[in-house]
């Protein structure tokens, strides 16, 4: 990939993470500001259930972050678009998809696939049954 790409994918990248990053702040903010007290259960008990949806948007978003810095990492140390398994390069049109892939379209196909057999596999385990006559 040419570097005027790269650099738009990284530019790409610290935007996201600057947005999910005021974002985490403004959830802070939100929660540390509250002071709920509801006279009725089932309305604090709907307000938690908000606050607990709210924190589980937001620790999915910490992952992301971690991978958008790991992103980050690669494309600063030269390995961005380079396959983690085969070393294989990572095509154009799939980085520019999924800049945080770490796998070419084969490996991932291939990991993917040994995955659905593994659970194949897993759902007939218990499933069979003998008969002792």
């Amino acid at each position: 990939m040419n570097k005027d790409k790269t650099a738009y994918i990284r530019n790409f990248l610290v935007q996201k993470m600057e947005d999910l990053r005021t974002s985490a702040n403004d959830t802070i903010s939100k929660l540390t500001i509250s002071d709920d007290k509801f006279a009725d259960p089932s309305d604090q008990a709907a307000a938690e259930t908000s606050k607990d949806v709210e924190l589980n948007c937001r620790d999915k978003e910490w992952h992301l972050l971690l991978d958008i810095k790991e992103t980050i990492m690669r494309i600063d140390s030269g390995l961005f678009g380079v396959c983690d398994h085969c070393g294989r390069p990572i095509s154009q049109k799939r980085l520019m998809a999924a800049p945080m892939s770490k796998l070419c379209v084969m490996c991932q196909e291939e990991i993917e696939s040994q995955h659905n057999k593994q659970k194949h596999r897993r759902q007939y385990v218990g499933r069979i049954s003998y008969s002792h006559a």
